[in-house]
């Protein structure tokens, strides 16, 4: 089976994706037992650099570099990485800041994007229409990939409570809002030294493994999904398709003034899982 990939991801800067990949890939690892690989697309290579000066403690870290000579060859060049890096590994982790020069066709190779974002407006809202964006373009695959995109509150204060989080992609089925990931006071003390889930700070460990632990529960469901047969996954896309279809048949109705007591929706269209 192929390993489940996770791509951290944001077109913002400094919200934290370098250090929830370093620290997600420790996690798995160490608290998870699974073989992990850690995939560095950034230039500055901080997470790659954090988990190879840290105690070895499995993780395989692969140092990416992308074409920009076309949006094809970086596509490629992308594709190429996320494969060779995965191999042997049961689950692995993409660090990239997103750019407008990459294919967003490159996200729906992964079976989680997990987007860092702070709780301030403007980020948040950066940070929603980045999602909405992506997630509208390909709403119609989702039934198949059945990917799980996850909004992680990143370096809030302590008493931060995800469950307060406001935000305006509830609307998305396959959008979670996941445990934050705390702010850690003297962060250079663990940065290629030490990893937040076997921190001596009680408070950064317990935090970081509550936020590991609900991601290490959405890789088991993916890895269960990866079991189903293709005929049914095609049957989830076909019952996806007729509601659509049927929202649309309501539209044009609508608009012709076709739609009334007298002129019911045909009944035909509300036939097996669908109902009026």
């Amino acid at each position: 089976m192929e390993p489940i990939k996770i791509l951290v991801t944001n077109q913002k800067g400094g919200v934290g994706k370098s250090t929830i990949s370093a620290n997600l890939a420790a996690y798995l690892c160490l608290q998870q037992g699974v073989k992990v690989s850690l995939i560095d697309f950034d230039k500055q290579g901080s997470s790659s650099r954090w988990a190879h000066k840290a105690p070895n403690i499995g993780i395989q870290v692969h140092q990416a570099e992308l074409s920009f000579q076309s949006s094809g060859m970086t596509l490629l060049s992308a594709r190429n990485a996320l494969r060779k890096g995965s191999i042997g590994s049961d689950v692995s982790i993409s660090d990239l800041t997103w750019m407008p020069s990459i294919s967003e066709d490159f996200m729906m190779d992964f079976d989680l994007i997990l987007v860092p974002t702070s709780t301030s407006k403007f980020e948040l809202a950066s940070t929603e229409i980045f999602v909405l964006q992506y997630a509208l373009k390909h709403f119609a695959k989702f039934p198949i990939s059945r990917q799980l995109i996850l909004v992680v509150p990143s370096r809030v204060e302590r008493e931060y409570s995800s469950a307060n989080m406001p935000t305006n992609l509830s609307c998305l089925d396959h959008c979670l809002i996941t445990p934050p990931v705390i702010r850690t006071d003297h962060i250079d003390q663990y940065v290629y030294e030490d990893f937040f889930c076997v921190s001596n700070d009680k408070i950064v460990s317990d935090y970081f493994c509550q936020f590991g632990e609900f991601i290490a529960d959405k890789v088991k469901i993916k890895t269960e999904e990866k079991k189903t047969p293709v005929s049914k996954l095609i049957s989830n896309l076909s019952i996806a398709t007729k509601k659509l279809s049927i929202l649309d048949h309501f539209r044009i109705g609508r608009k012709q003034g076709i739609h009334s007591v007298d002129q019911p929706i045909p009944q035909y269209l509300f036939k097996g899982d669908v109902k009026h």
